[in-house]
């Protein structure tokens, strides 16, 4: 967090002195990214510790629904932000909100149990960590699935600014009403996970999300309305919450405890991979072709 809440701090501090381009934004995301690599895996780990095996697909859910909510309301209130008062100011308010987390954080008491297996070397970690991936079918299939969705799906939200400005002729306002559709469709999912696993299997509820983010891509590739978009993007929101938390349970739920923060980074940064190289894909597509294409 702190990592995170340095490059914040940076980045408002060139805007507001008017030093900042396109490169030098993304430079800083980089190093936020970064942090965030460090901190997601870690934080998901922890559930484990603080829950029963059979209460952490409710949790992961939970975890999930409540960041990607966020995810999409604080863009949606950036757009009002960035509208209203300038960039400068929503910079700022992001940096406040880090500030607080740490806040929060330096307050709260932890009570973690202790491990009763000795400290291992750095080297030996990771070696152990990449050996147990390598050894279980189940990660590497996790692994394999969360790399290929990233990698495809998150063509919504890398192109969902094009959409916005090129096909719906919006700005701000419009891409935070978009933004707030993909949330309240990852919220209402997350709300009836529990009740989905019940009655359907992993496998059918993954598959039923793939295509609920097809469909999502094939509606902004040709609708010119607003609201026809911001409930096609409620689907994809739906389908986006119910694959990544299925994929991250499997992983934990496969995983013993001694290894979990291992395989999960292990997940964490392929799939994150297949997140960046697919946004890199998408929006060459669509700069060389067409933003149709990039989204069929």
């Amino acid at each position: 967090w702190c990592v995170i809440a340095l490059s914040s701090i940076m980045l408002t501090a060139l805007v507001a002195l008017g030093f900042y381009n396109p490169w030098m934004i993304l430079a800083f995301s980089c190093l936020a990214g970064c942090g965030a690599a460090f901190t997601d895996p870690a934080w998901h780990a922890s559930v484990g510790d603080i829950l029963r095996k059979r209460e952490v697909p409710a949790a992961v859910t939970l975890i999930s629904v409540g960041y990607n909510a966020m995810r999409s309301i604080g863009p949606a209130l950036g757009g009002v932000v960035v509208a209203s008062f300038g960039p400068l100011a929503a910079f700022a308010a992001a940096t406040l909100t880090y500030l607080a987390m740490l806040w929060a954080i330096g307050l709260y008491k932890w009570s973690g149990r202790a491990s009763p297996l000795p400290r291992e070397p750095l080297s030996t970690a990771i070696h152990d960590g990449a050996r147990f991936t390598a050894l279980s079918g189940e990660i590497k299939a996790a692994i394999a699935r969360g790399f290929l969705f990233g990698l495809t799906s998150i063509s919504i939200l890398a192109l969902l600014p094009l959409v916005a400005r090129d096909q719906l002729g919006g700005g701000p306002i419009a891409y935070g009403v978009l933004m707030a559709g993909f949330g309240a469709g990852a919220l209402c999912a997350g709300i009836s996970n529990n009740a989905l696993r019940r009655s359907l299997s992993q496998e059918r509820l993954t598959t039923l999300a793939c295509i609920a983010c097809a469909a999502c891509c094939l509606a902004l590739a040709f609708t010119p309305s607003l609201v026809v978009a911001a409930i096609a993007l409620t689907l994809g929101g739906a389908g986006w919450v119910v694959t990544w938390t299925g994929l991250d349970v499997s992983v934990q739920l496969s995983s013993p405890r001694w290894v979990v923060g291992r395989t999960l980074s292990i997940y964490s940064a392929l799939s994150s991979g297949g997140v960046a190289v697919g946004s890199w894909i998408w929006g060459v597509v669509a700069e060389n072709h067409s933003l149709t294409l990039a989204l069929e």
